[in-house]
């Protein structure tokens, strides 16, 4: 078992089965093995419980990696920095990272913006809106 470097990856790779390819083991199983008695000091993993959970950390850790390469990419840098993983977990998964990179002109630029209503939709609501005063 190798454990590979985190590169870009093409955008067909992201999701893909891991059918014919060698683990990466980011999560090796005693660390595994360690998690699961954390939680509970009776419980037995399964060797395949074992190898699904393996095999979705190394998911994980390798769509992330690549998202977070192309942003890097996309931005023209060669470095991948810490604001494209944390922009790369929001937007995947909606993962927040607090304490990581958190000036206020980071927050406001991943932070969604509450969408906007319509004039038909702001109309309707003062309707509904009057017809409950009434009752």
């Amino acid at each position: 078992r190798t454990r590979r470097r985190a590169t870009a990856l093409p955008s067909s790779r992201i999701g893909s089965s891991r059918v014919g390819m060698e683990r990466a083991d980011y999560l090796p199983p005693e660390r595994l093995r360690e998690l699961a008695t954390a939680i509970d000091p009776a419980i037995r993993l399964e060797p395949d419980a074992e190898q699904v959970l393996q095999d979705v950390a190394d998911d994980f850790v390798e769509n992330v990696a690549a998202f977070a390469c192309q942003l890097a990419s996309h931005r023209g840098s060669r470095t991948l920095e810490t604001q494209d993983v944390q922009l790369a977990l929001e937007k995947l998964w909606d993962i927040r990272l607090p304490g990581i990179g958190e000036s206020s002109a980071e927050l406001r630029l991943i932070q969604r913006r509450p969408q906007a209503h319509s004039d038909a939709y702001k109309q309707r609501m003062q309707l509904v809106r009057k017809s409950q005063s009434k009752v």
